[in-house]
């Protein structure tokens, strides 16, 4: 009796002292109200301070809840507003990414979560209004982060449009409203046609001789190619910078979740993720606000050096000025090695640099491959033993496990660990330049994505030794997609030999090397028009079936220095076989 008693008495206490802790840790959401700290949605008045304020509290608080309740909030910087003028006007050289874009450069951050912890942002139907090009947004060193329902617009936007009124034999003048009206002294990178009746853009970027105003908000530009896409209606679409801050930033930063935020405007980049792991986007619109026609002036989003997942779910994208995603890590320059103590020093390209500006560096247990540069194949592969990173010189030096070859400069270094698994699944993708998904990852699953309109190949997987950024993709599907005139562009606009939904491709000195991107699967999409629906290079155990192709003015499916191909079943192409035995198909999760 006493024995059951004692075993009854053991069992209370440790239920009481196992669910007391457990209810002690997890202790209620503390909610940060900005009302609290003088951030009152459309008064019209700055609320930078009292965010910022708000912000820190929420950073500094466990297990928080940041509220920001439905309205327009106004932030602003000195150092943002300085950049923006200096960049615009032209102050900062012709191309005002060559001053900023560069590591180790001051700029400004709107709303600073570095550090944060356990958090959720509630900010449905808030719009945040920048003034001064800044990275409204920035998530550094966080963990378990919930971003749900803000709006990022810009009060000057980086790019501007206006309507075709008038043409020559070699200009267009086109007038633009009092908001959108050019300064005097504004620079002009880039531009794009938009034609009004199809609702895309109509072509390549193009590019002017000479501007001058004619009359109050009139201007005339120059130049064959622009007059040659032209026609009365469409608009004109001004670019002053490319790549810059983003809007969000995603810095070494483990499971974010980001629900319902749009992003209409920014001097760069929508959305880059560097050195981080698990982030996915629901619902995620990177896209012109109401009545505009360009988003960001660059990439909607880019993902680089990450580990874990990387997941798309009915998102939105268009008018970006770039890819909506791009997903790879780094080709490394090696130097300084010693084969005795086992050490050397990796860069990356300091021309094209990172992304987020800051040094890209392995972890210690990750493996990388040794890259031939001449056909970036892998060739053997080394472990990190040990690394320290030297930002102010933009290098890391590793400690390895393996061989490298003396004659490094024949050779990368590429990280193979940071590789993440990429869904992209029922996107809308529209009206933008270049290409819509960029693949350098393995394990992929592109899904129930409709991509309208694009400039470039709608999906690309490459390997690109000049922009320094792989590695060589693998067991990838792509599935039930739909594709209706991609590809408008041309090469200089992210067309990949003539593909309008498909490329597979290497851009190397020897681009006749296949086998470097493995087990393919494309499946069960249409194709709407372009020249070729899906080219085939560099590749091993490629499967092309039960695909719709309509409209193509060549051949639908082209092939070159690929091994095991089987493309069968697809409606509107001829039966192609490559290789003796079946090609191996993708494995998945």
């Amino acid at each position: 009796m006493r024995t059951l008693q004692f075993y009854k008495i053991t069992i209370t206490l440790l239920f009481f002292f196992t669910t007391g802790f457990h209810n002690y840790a997890q202790k209620p959401k503390q909610t940060i109200n900005v009302l609290e700290y003088g951030a009152i949605p459309n008064d019209g008045k700055d609320d930078t301070n009292a965010l910022r304020n708000a912000v820190k509290k929420a950073v500094a608080t466990p297990n928080a809840t940041l509220l920001l309740p439905a309205g327009r909030y106004h932030i602003s910087d000195s150092l943002a507003l300085k950049i923006q003028n200096d960049a615009m006007s032209g102050k900062l050289g012709k191309n005002p990414q060559d001053q900023l874009f560069v590591p180790n450069k001051d700029y400004a951050i709107g709303l600073d979560f570095n550090g944060a912890k356990d958090l959720e942002i509630q900010a449905k139907d808030a719009l945040l209004i920048c003034d001064g090009w800044m990275e409204p947004l920035s998530f550094r060193n966080a963990r378990n982060i919930v971003l749900n329902g803000i709006t990022i617009d810009y009060k000057r936007r980086p790019n501007n449009q206006g309507e075709i009124v008038n043409m020559g034999d070699d200009f267009v003048d086109v007038t633009f409203t009092e908001e959108e009206t050019l300064a005097k002294d504004q620079i002009v990178l880039r531009i794009m046609i938009y034609d009004k009746t199809k609702q895309s853009f109509s072509g390549a970027g193009v590019y002017y001789k000479r501007k001058e105003q004619i009359a109050p908000n009139t201007m005339r530009f120059y130049g064959k190619d622009i007059r040659n896409q032209s026609k009365l209606g469409n608009m004109l679409l001004t670019y002053s910078g490319f790549h810059y801050r983003p809007a969000i930033l995603i810095y070494k930063t483990k499971d974010m979740v980001l629900n319902n935020v749009t992003i209409h405007s920014q001097a760069g980049m929508g959305i880059v993720g560097h050195l981080s792991e698990n982030i996915t986007m629901n619902h995620l619109k990177i896209v012109p606000n109401q009545g505009r026609y360009a988003s960001t002036n660059t990439d909607a989003t880019h993902f680089a050096t990450n580990r874990g997942f990387i997941k798309f779910n009915a998102c939105e994208f268009g008018g970006q000025g770039d890819d909506a995603t791009n997903v790879h890590t780094y080709y490394t320059h090696i130097a300084n090695n010693d084969p005795n103590t086992k050490k050397c020093d990796i860069m990356v390209d300091r021309k094209n640099y990172t992304h987020s500006s800051y040094l890209d560096e392995p972890q210690a247990g990750d493996v990388l491959a040794v890259i031939d540069k001449n056909t970036l194949e892998e060739k053997s592969y080394v472990r990190v033993h040990q690394f320290w990173t030297y930002p102010l010189q933009d290098k890391v030096r590793i400690e390895y496990d393996g061989e490298i070859p003396n004659d490094t400069d024949n050779y990368y270094l590429i990280n193979i660990t940071t590789t993440p698994q990429l869904e992209f699944k029922n996107c809308i993708v529209r009206s933008h330049r270049a290409r819509s998904v960029l693949v350098k990852t393995r394990k992929v699953l592109i899904k129930n994505n409709t991509f309208s309109n694009t400039t470039g190949t709608a999906i690309h997987l490459g390997a690109e030794g000049d922009w320094g950024e792989g590695t060589a993709s693998e067991d990838v599907i792509i599935t039930d997609n739909i594709f209706n005139n991609c590809g408008l562009g041309g090469p200089d606009d992210g067309t990949i030999e003539g593909a309008s939904a498909v490329a597979l491709h290497v851009k190397a000195p020897n681009k006749d090397m296949p086998g470097l991107h493995k087990r393919i699967l494309i499946e069960n999409n249409v194709v709407n028009g372009g020249k070729h629906a899906i080219v085939i290079k560099g590749s091993e155990d490629v499967t092309i079936r039960n695909n719709v192709f309509n409209n193509l003015t060549d051949a639908s499916i082209s092939v070159g220095a690929t091994t095991r191909l089987k493309a069968y079943k697809n409606h509107g192409a001829n039966a192609i076989t490559i290789g003796d035995m079946q090609p191996a198909l993708p494995n998945q999760y």
